[in-house]
């Protein structure tokens, strides 16, 4: 599998996906027009590495904002770590907030996936999540 490392942008989040190590990130803000273009590559990468994952993945949201086409998308990412959460419990998830928007919606996901996601607020808005 191949390591996904996407740079951030003003309108797009820093992704990067290392299969080796298990650790998935992403970060920053999602205003993405097409967000289908950009998400469904990630899903399909979450899917692949399902098959073979390491043991003890770690997954981590940072976003600062995203819009209604991200959050869409970050439902159908969170299903896919449902089902490799099935295969190792010890599959970590955690979701960064600044603010109570980004933290209602990280609670909407964890219930609707039903699977433990650590609420990770972040102190100050100085520190970079």
């Amino acid at each position: 599998m191949e390591h996904i490392q996407i740079a951030a942008t003003e309108k797009s989040p820093l992704i990067d996906f290392n299969p080796e190590t298990g650790t998935l990130l992403l970060q920053g803000r999602s205003l993405v027009e097409d967000s289908e273009s950009f998400f469904l590559p990630l899903v399909e990468w979450i899917i692949k590495y399902c098959e073979q994952p390491c043991k003890g993945t770690v997954v981590d949201f940072k976003f600062e904002y995203f819009n209604t086409s991200c959050s869409k998308w970050l439902i159908t990412i969170a299903k896919q770590l449902k089902v490799l959460y099935a295969k190792d419990s010890s599959t970590e998830v955690n979701w960064y907030y600044e603010d109570d928007d980004v933290l209602e919606y990280g609670e909407v996901i964890c219930d609707l996936v039903d699977m433990p996601i650590n609420m990770i607020e972040v102190e100050t808005e100085d520190e970079d999540i």
